[in-house]
């Protein structure tokens, strides 16, 4: 339950929060590698795991995140597969078709308008960050000094 908290937290907070830098400063990797993991975004969910995450609910519950956006990109990559068509698939295989529109450049997953990206790769890439942030907060500063 407080994993599901600190995913929400991860994800929809850095969402919010970073939506309006992330479209302003994407236009210098658009088209790039880095662009399906919406940086700016996966930055904020950093931020906030660092500097929020051990006063909502306990750190060590912040460190697991990750695993719930695991968890949230392989039912994207579900969604992808299971609905796959080679007679209307711009890719040759169905894991090629889930790898360009979850971390494709944004002329491989034009077709979809990159949503797969913003609904699963982001919400993956910030719970990533979020864990990331959690761990170094109590690495760097022990759990003594944060525990309530």
């Amino acid at each position: 339950m407080l994993v599901a908290f600190h995913f929400l937290l991860a994800a929809a907070g850095s969402m919010l929060i970073g939506f309006l830098p992330e479209g302003l400063v994407s236009g210098l990797y658009y088209n790039s590698g880095i662009e399906p993991y919406s940086p700016v975004i996966a930055l904020v969910a950093f931020l906030l795991g660092y500097f929020l995450s051990f006063r909502v609910l306990g750190l060590r519950a912040a460190e697991w995140t990750w695993i719930l956006g695991v968890l949230w990109l392989l039912v994207g990559v579900y969604e992808l597969t299971s609905h796959w068509n080679a007679s209307w698939s711009p890719e040759k295989t169905r894991w090629g078709y889930a790898l360009a529109n979850l971390f494709g450049t944004t002329l491989k997953c034009s077709g979809s308008e990159c949503l797969y990206e913003i609904v699963f790769t982001t919400p993956f890439t910030a719970s990533v960050t979020y864990s990331i942030g959690a761990y170094l907060r109590r690495r760097l500063h022990g759990t003594a000094q944060i525990v309530h």
